[in-house]
Order: C-alpha cells, then structure tokens, then sequence
C-alpha cells in the first residue's frame, strides 16, 4: 500500500508551493509600535512558509538570518491545529504597559508545532509562538504571548547581570540556581521573572486569572520594590554594558575553553567583582555558569571545562558564550569535539 504523507508535510509544502506560484501575494510582516517604546515585527505563517522553510532528508526547519533555526515537528497531524491570529497577537503586544525601553523584537506565528519543544517559547529576542487547537480565547493568547515576552525581556535586561539577578532573587526571597533543568518548570528563576513581568505589565487580558504559574509565591505586585526594580531594568537595559572583543583559546576546544574579554581602558582597576562566564546551547539554554575567572592586564579571563551545570561533559557540539566583567561585555562561539 502507498504510504500518504504526513498531513503536516502536505500543509508546509502547500505553503511554499502557493508562495511561487503567486510571489506576489505573499504576505508581509505585521509591524507593532506599543506605548512602552517596543517595536515588533510579526511575521504569519505564510510568510514563514514562503522565505524560510527549508526541507532536507525528511525534515523541515524554519530558518531565519537573525533569529536561527527552528526544526518543525512535520510527522504531527496538524488537521485540528490552527496557527494564532497575527491580529490578536498585534493587540495582546499593544496592551502590554508601564515601563519604558528599546527592545525590538520578532515575532514568528508557526505553521507547525516545533519539534522537541512541541510549544511556544522565546530565544533571545524572538518569540516562536506554535499552533494551537482551534481558536484560543483572547485572554489565553495574551497570557501566552505576555509570558513569552516576559522572557525576552529578561534576556534584554537582566541576563548576563548577576548584580541584576542577585538583587531579584533577594526581593523575590530566591536562592541560588545553577541548574534550573532539576527543578519543576513553575520553580525556575527564569519562569518565575517572566511571570512577573506579564503580571506586572501584561495588560488587562493577559492578567486577568490574578494568579501566576507558581502559587506558592506572593503575587508579583504584592512584593515591595518589584516593580520598581523591572521598570529601571528594562529602561537602563543595554545603556550600561560596553561591548568589547573577546576570544576563545583553543577553538575548537577538547578538554577546556579559555575565553578572554579585552576590557575597556581603566576598568580592571574599578571591576569588584570575578568575571563570568555563561555557555549556552544553540537554543538558547543555558548550559554552565562560571564565576570563577580572574583580571589582569586589562583582561578578565574565564575557564570552561566542557561541563555543564549538573558535572558531566557537554555533548560535542556548537554552543554561545557571554562574558561580563562589569559593564564590558564579549559574545561569540565556541566548538566543543570529541576527546
């Protein structure tokens, strides 16, 4: 008996076959200009299907020049699932309120669900938001989409800033965490920050449960200072850092990685604090933070030894690295291979 490919297939090569054959009509971005100063640029699904879907040995990826790539879950049966309307992501984007920054950030509305995750989620500053079954109500979407922007503005303004992270954890009376991935999802840091930045500036629809993921914490505007302490972030974020040249040492790298931050004149005699270095995966997780570097020479200088958060070796492979000293801050990749 023929095999029939899967409906999923079908839906994303009728995607590209409907954009060639009328190139013309193919839909443009949806741009938003909210009243905090965040610009978005949300592009629908036709228009991933038609720029940047790519199809290679049985699988597809969405592949976008800035925001990366994204495999697709094409063996799902996609007849029920719907992609999210461009226009109620618009509004839920619009209503969110009180602070002010400079963020732009992309938006992608899926034509499938994205393989592994099987949901929405964030990466740096793009959001990835995944079909759903039928037509979610509007106060669902905007709490989703709330959240999902809560984490890229966590990215924006309080990653890579332990000073930041440091004085959040102690207003939201939360401890250390190094490896987020051993706790439940509701109790991570990173879940918590997004949740309070919906709640706190969502708007009405996407706030209007009253509750947040993790109920074991004080609502968000029940904790004095909150408040205050996101908006200066977020209105200071990026203003602070100095972006500055780094390097890795070897790379590709076996057994360790000594990545070196070349620091602006004068400031390895005013940094307090040790340098860190952070490792992230090609999706943005976090695999290993590492605090104990030192400065000298106009330098700050951190070691990784190929591990992650929980003690054994990192998967061979290409991962991201951020290292602070202060305000300077260096950025780049770095090839773990095989003993």
């Amino acid at each position: 008996m023929e095999r029939r490919a899967p409906w999923a297939v079908l839906v994303l090569l009728a995607l590209a076959a409907a954009a060639q054959a009328a190139p013309l009509a193919v839909s443009r971005p949806l741009e938003v200009a909210g009243p905090t100063g965040l610009r978005a640029t949300i592009h629908g699904a036709d228009e991933i299907g038609s720029r940047w879907l790519v199809h290679e040995d049985g699988r597809t990826f969405l592949r976008h020049p800035d925001a990366g790539e994204v495999e697709l879950a094409v063996d799902e049966d996609p007849s029920a699932l719907v992609p999210v309307d461009v226009d109620a992501v618009a509004a839920a984007l619009e209503a969110v309120q009180g602070f002010r920054t400079e963020l732009r950030v992309r938006v992608f509305v899926l034509p499938s669900l994205p393989a592994g995750v099987m949901g929405s989620f964030a990466r740096r500053d793009a959001i990835f938001l995944a079909p759903q079954f039928g037509r979610p109500a509007a106060e669902t979407l905007a709490y989703l989409v709330a959240h999902e922007l809560g984490h890229v503005l966590c990215w924006h303004a309080v990653d890579g800033r332990p000073a930041r992270w440091e004085r959040y954890r102690e207003l939201r009376g939360l401890g250390e965490q190094d490896d987020p991935a051993s706790v439940p999802h509701a109790e991570r840091h990173r879940e918590i920050i997004a949740e309070d930045f919906r709640f706190l500036f969502g708007g009405e629809l996407a706030t209007i449960s009253g509750t947040i993921e993790n109920a074991t914490l004080p609502l968000p505007d029940m904790v004095p200072g909150l408040r205050d302490l996101l908006v200066e972030y977020l209105a200071s974020a990026g203003h602070e850092d100095r972006l500055q040249a780094s390097t890795v040492y070897p790379n590709p790298c076996r057994e360790q990685a000594r990545v070196e931050l070349s620091l602006a004149t004068g400031s390895d005699k005013t940094i307090g604090a040790a340098p860190v270095l952070e490792i992230y995966d090609v999706r943005g997780r976090l695999v290993r933070r590492v605090r104990d570097g030192g400065i000298a020479n106009g330098r700050a200088t951190v070691t990784w030894d190929g591990r992650g958060n929980d003690g054994r070796r990192a998967a061979s492979g290409l991962y991201l690295y951020r290292i602070r000293a202060g305000r300077d801050l260096g950025s780049g990749r770095l090839l773990l291979i095989d003993r």
